[in-house]
C-alpha cells in the first residue's frame, strides 16, 4: 500500500512511498497569465461593445471567447508532481499525465533548462509552460514547468521531460534514491 509523504529528507524513503511536490508559480508565469487575461478580456469587451457588434449573439460570443480560453488554459496547469514507484505523475487542476521513469537515466537541476526553447506544441505561459518544446541543448522535450528557476531536466525511457517543482534538490534526491533501490 503507497504513502503518501510531504516533501521532507529522504531518510527512510522507500519505493512503494509517494512524495509530492507543489509546483509553485514563478513571477514571470504570475505576470503572462496576469497580463494575458487582462488583454483577452479588454479586447474582447471592447470589440463586443463597438458599433460593430450588431446583434445580441454576436456580444455574447466575444464575451465568452476570452473566459472559454482562459478556462481551457487553467485545465492545462500544473498544480503538483508525485513521485510513486516508477511514475512521475503531474497533476492538473482535474486530470494526471503520467510519465515513465523506470529506464532513469539522468535527473539534473538546472534554472536555464529552458532558455533558447521553442515551444512547438503547448501553452507558453497562460497558468504553465507546458507542451512540447525543442531546444538545441535538448532537441524535442515535454515541459511541465510553473517556474523557470526551479527546473529539473528528467532523462528516462528514452524520453526528456522538464518539470519545476518547488524543491527541485530534493525531487532530485528522491529520483536518484528511487533510481539506486530498485
Amino acid at each position: 500500500m503507497n504513502r503518501l509523504v510531504e516533501t521532507s529528507p529522504t531518510k527512510g524513503y522507500e519505493m512503494n512511498d509517494e512524495r509530492y511536490f507543489r509546483a509553485r508559480w514563478g513571477k514571470l508565469l504570475i505576470i503572462i497569465s496576469t497580463l494575458i487575461s487582462i488583454f483577452l478580456l479588454v479586447i474582447f469587451s471592447a470589440i463586443a461593445f463597438s458599433e460593430r457588434t450588431t446583434t445580441v449573439t454576436a456580444m455574447a460570443l466575444y464575451l465568452a471567447m476570452p473566459l472559454l480560453i482562459i478556462f481551457v488554459s487553467l485545465l492545462f496547469t500544473v498544480r503538483g508532481y508525485t513521485v510513486s514507484g516508477n511514475t512521475l505523475r503531474i497533476k492538473r487542476l482535474l486530470w494526471n499525465t503520467n510519465i515513465d521513469i523506470g529506464m532513469l537515466s539522468t535527473v539534473e537541476c538546472d534554472p536555464k533548462a529552458m532558455t533558447g526553447s521553442i515551444r512547438t506544441l503547448g501553452n507558453g505561459g497562460l497558468f504553465s509552460f507546458s507542451g512540447r518544446y525543442r531546444s538545441g541543448k535538448f532537441g524535442s522535450f515535454r515541459a511541465y514547468v510553473t517556474d523557470f528557476k526551479n527546473c529539473v531536466i528528467i532523462k528516462a525511457s528514452g524520453q526528456i521531460t522538464v518539470v519545476s517543482p518547488e524543491n527541485p534538490e530534493l525531487f532530485r534526491e528522491i529520483l536518484l534514491k528511487r533510481q539506486w533501490s530498485e
